[in-house]
C-alpha cells in the first residue's frame, strides 16, 4: 500500500511528537527557513583548482570539512544521456552523443554546447513542466466517488508546459496561478492566457456528491489552501483547519484568514449539476468563458453535442446516445474569478456549522514572514495573496523552488522533504548553498532556465556515481580506508536513479520509430463519472498512443497498471519528489508487455533497414538504447544470442533484451 504525502507528513509530524517535540514553534523567526535569505560567500577550499563555481565551493567545503574528496568526473558519454533525460526527458541520438565526444572544444564549452541545446528545445517544457504537474495534484477526472472528467484540464497542462518553454519568471508564473484574472492584459490572447492559468485553483479532487453544503464548500476551500502553501511556501497550512498547526507557527485564525480569500472566489470546473450554485463557490454547468464571442477573432468550434459539463453528459446517458462527438470549443477552460466576497468565519474543530468570527481576509500572521498587502474590501485578496507569495522578501517561495530543481537533478533535495519547510524539517547541511541558490535565482529575474543552466554546468553535476577510493591531500591515507562513505547529503559523487514511468515510455516509443513530438488536439477525457450502469471516465488515448506520457490524460483512481509500477504519484496528492521503489514488476513489463514487445519490433526493423553487418547493427542498437559504445564482450555475446533465435524473431528479441537491461531503466 502506499503512503500519501499528505499523510506521510503527518506520520513525520507524530513520529517528532512521539520523540519529545511537543511543542508549536513559538517564533517562527528562529525556524531557519523563515528567516531572511544569506548571503554568505563560499569558505576558501584546500583544493582551488578544483571548482568551476561557488556552488561547486559550498559543495567542496563541506566536503573537505568530513575529510573526504569528491568522485572523479563523468564521461562525456555518461554526461549526455544523464543531462538529456535530466532537461528534456528522452534519451539523446547516436549523431548527438558522438558529436559531443568529438567535440575538440574543452569539456567546459563543449557540454555548455549541449545544455544551451537542450534548453532551446520544446521538450524541455514537456519534462519539467510534468514535475509541476506532480506538485499541483493536476489531473484530468475529478476522482472520488463521482470521478467525472475534467473535460478542459489540459488547456492548464498546456499553459505549464508553454510556461517552461518560454521561461516565464518564475514570479509571475506563481501570480498567474492564483490571480490571473484580475491582472491587466495587454491583447486578447494575454488575458486568455492568464485566466488558462487559475485552472491551478479549480483541479482539486472534491467529492461532487457531498451531501452538506457547507462541507463542500469548505473541503473546496480546503484543498486550495493546501495546494497553494505546499506547492508555493512548503508549508502545510492545512493542518490548522481544525486547530491551531501542532508544530508550525500557524493558527486557525491564519487558516481561516486565508479562507476567507478563497471563500470570496469562484470556480468553473465543468462539473455542473442542475443545481447551479453552492454558496459563493459554484458547480456550474460549462466551463468558464474565455472572453463574450463578439470580442474574440477566429470562429468557435460548433458544439454538436453535450460535452461540456456533467449535466450535458447526464442529459446525453439519460436519452440513451452513447455516441458523443467530441469537439474542442476554443472559448472554454477551467479556471477561477472572484465570487461573493466575504470574509470566513472560522470553523471550530473543522465543523461546517459550528462557527466563530471571521478573521479579515489575508490578516495572516505567520512570525518570521512579511505581512500580505492590506486586500481592498471588494477584492478577494487573490492578486494581494499571489504578490505576498511571489515576493523577493518572502524567504520560503526561492528556496522551496530551488530545492526542487535541485531535488530533481541531483534524485534528493538540499532539504530533503521537498513539500514541507515547517519545523519538521532541520535545518540542512547545505543552508548556505540553498540560500545561495535562492539568491541568484532571484537575481536572474526568477528565471527557471538559467537556474537550471548554472546548475548542470557545475563541476558537482558532472561527478561519476562511481566512488573511488582516492588519496586525501592532506593526510595522504585512502579516503575510505575506515570504511566511511560519502553520505548522499554531501552531494560528493552523481546518484544512479530510476527514470520515471514518462521518460521510459518515451524512451520505448522513441526507439521504435513510432513517437510523435507533436501535442494532441481536442478533448482528450470524456464519460460521465459516477457508479451508475453504464457509467464511465475513460481516456480517448491508449498506452500506445504515439505522444509523449505527458499529454496523456490522468484519471485519478483510474490509472493504469504500468503507471502505478513506475511509482507514478497519486493524482489526488500533492507531491514534488517521487517515490523510487524496485519491484519485481517492472522487470515483468519489459520482458512480458505487449506495449513492449511492440516498441523492440518497431526497433528491430529500424535496424534492419541498416545495410550494415551484423556487429555494425548490434553497435547502432547500444548507442540507440544505452548511450554508450558496447564493450568487445558484449558484441561477441550479442552475436552469440542472435545465432540462437529464429531468424524471424532475432533481432526483436536482442532489442527487447536491451530494454529489460538495468542500463535502460537508469542514468548514471
Amino acid at each position: 500500500m502506499r503512503t500519501s504525502s499528505r499523510s506521510l507528513g503527518a506520520v513525520v509530524m507524530l513520529l517528532a511528537l512521539s520523540n519529545g517535540f511537543h511543542e508549536v514553534v513559538a517564533d517562527g523567526a528562529d525556524h531557519w527557513a523563515f528567516q531572511p535569505l544569506r548571503g554568505e560567500v563560499p569558505r576558501r577550499v584546500r583544493d582551488a583548482a578544483w571548482p568551476k563555481s561557488d556552488m561547486d565551493r559550498f559543495i567542496l567545503s563541506k566536503l573537505e570539512e568530513n575529510t573526504l574528496t569528491p568522485s572523479k568526473d563523468a564521461s562525456r558519454s555518461t554526461l549526455i544521456r544523464r543531462v538529456t533525460f535530466d532537461l528534456i526527458g528522452v534519451p539523446p541520438s547516436p549523431a548527438e552523443i558522438e558529436a559531443f565526444r568529438s567535440d575538440s572544444a574543452s569539456d567546459d564549452a563543449a557540454f555548455a554546447k549541449v545544455v544551451d541545446r537542450l534548453l532551446q528545445s520544446p521538450r524541455f517544457g514537456e519534462r519539467w513542466g510534468r514535475h509541476w504537474l506532480d506538485a499541483v495534484r493536476y489531473a484530468d477526472s475529478v476522482g472520488k466517488s463521482w470521478n467525472a472528467p475534467f473535460t478542459y484540464a489540459w488547456r492548464y497542462r498546456d499553459y505549464v508546459i508553454d510556461s517552461f518553454n518560454t521561461d516565464k519568471p518564475f514570479d509571475r508564473f506563481v501570480t498567474e496561478q492564483l490571480a490571473g484574472d484580475l491582472l491587466p492584459a495587454r491583447s486578447v490572447a494575454e488575458e486568455r492566457e492568464q485566466r488558462i492559468a487559475t485552472g491551478f485553483l479549480a483541479l482539486g479532487s472534491i467529492s461532487l456528491q457531498e451531501g452538506s453544503r457547507e462541507q463542500s464548500i469548505m473541503d473546496r476551500v480546503d484543498d486550495q489552501i493546501d495546494v497553494t502553501t505546499r506547492a508555493f511556501l512548503g508549508l502545510t497550512v492545512s493542518c490548522a483547519r481544525c486547530h491551531d498547526h501542532k508544530v508550525d507557527p500557524i493558527s486557525m485564525r491564519d487558516y481561516y484568514a486565508l479562507a476567507g480569500i478563497f471563500h470570496s472566489t469562484r470556480l468553473w470546473t465543468g462539473q455542473g449539476t442542475h443545481t447551479r450554485e453552492f454558496g459563493s463557490i459554484d458547480y456550474v454547468d460549462g466551463d468558464l468563458l474565455l472572453r463574450m464571442p463578439d470580442v474574440v477573432t477566429g470562429q468557435t468550434t460548433p458544439l454538436s453535442s453535450g460535452v461540456h459539463s456533467m449535466s450535458d453528459f447526464q442529459d446525453e446517458w439519460r436519452s440513451g446516445r452513447r455516441d458523443i462527438r467530441y469537439v474542442t470549443d476554443p472559448n472554454r477552460a477551467m479556471g477561477a474569478a472572484d465570487g461573493e466576497i466575504r470574509d470566513c468565519e472560522i470553523r471550530l474543530k473543522g465543523k461546517p456549522y459550528d462557527r466563530d468570527v471571521a478573521p479579515p481576509r489575508g490578516d495572516v500572521r505567520i512570525v518570521g514572514l512579511p505581512e500580505l498587502p492590506a486586500i481592498p474590501a471588494s477584492a478577494s485578496g487573490r492578486l494581494q495573496l499571489a504578490r505576498w507569495i511571489a515576493s523577493s522578501d518572502n524567504p520560503l517561495t526561492a528556496r522551496v523552488f530551488v530545492n526542487r530543481v535541485w531535488s530533481h537533478l541531483f534524485g534528493r533535495g538540499i532539504v530533503p522533504l521537498v513539500d514541507e519547510f515547517g519545523s519538521i524539517s532541520d535545518e540542512p547541511p547545505h543552508r548556505e548553498l540553498l540560500d545561495h541558490l535562492a539568491r541568484r535565482f532571484i537575481a536572474v529575474d526568477w528565471s527557471v532556465k538559467k537556474l537550471i543552466r548554472e546548475i548542470v554546468l557545475s563541476r558537482t553535476y558532472r561527478l561519476d556515481s562511481v566512488v573511488e577510493r582516492a588519496r586525501l591531500p592532506v593526510t595522504g591515507r585512502d579516503e575510505n580506508a575506515d570504511g566511511q562513505e560519502c553520505p548522499p547529503y554531501l552531494f560528493g559523487h552523481a546518484t544512479v536513479r530510476r527514470l520515471e514511468w514518462e521518460a521510459l515510455r518515451d524512451s520505448l516509443l522513441l526507439a521504435s520509430g513510432r513517437l510523435t513530438f507533436d501535442r494532441p488536439s481536442g478533448i482528450q477525457v470524456a464519460g460521465t463519472g459516477g457508479k451508475a450502469r453504464g457509467a464511465s471516465t475513460y481516456s480517448l488515448l491508449r498506452i500506445d498512443a504515439p505522444y509523449r506520457t505527458v499529454y496523456l490524460p490522468v484519471l485519478r483512481s483510474l490509472l493504469p497498471d504500468e503507471y502505478s509500477t513506475f511509482d507514478f504519484p497519486d493524482p489526488h496528492q500533492i507531491l514534488g519528489q517521487r517515490e523510487v521503489t524496485t519491484v519485481a514488476p517492472q522487470a515483468l513489463f519489459f520482458m512480458n508487455s505487449e506495449f513492449v514487445t511492440e516498441c523492440a519490433r518497431g526497433a528491430a526493423e529500424w535496424l534492419l533497414r541498416d545495410e550494415s553487418e551484423e556487429t555494425s547493427r548490434i553497435r547502432l542498437a547500444y548507442q540507440r538504447l544505452l548511450g554508450r559504445e558496447p564493450s568487445d564482450d558484449d558484441v561477441a555475446d550479442a552475436v552469440a544470442l542472435l545465432h540462437d533465435l529464429p531468424p524471424k524473431t532475432r533481432w526483436t528479441a536482442f532489442v527487447q533484451a536491451l530494454m529489460c537491461s538495468a542500463e535502460f531503466r537508469y542514468v548514471r
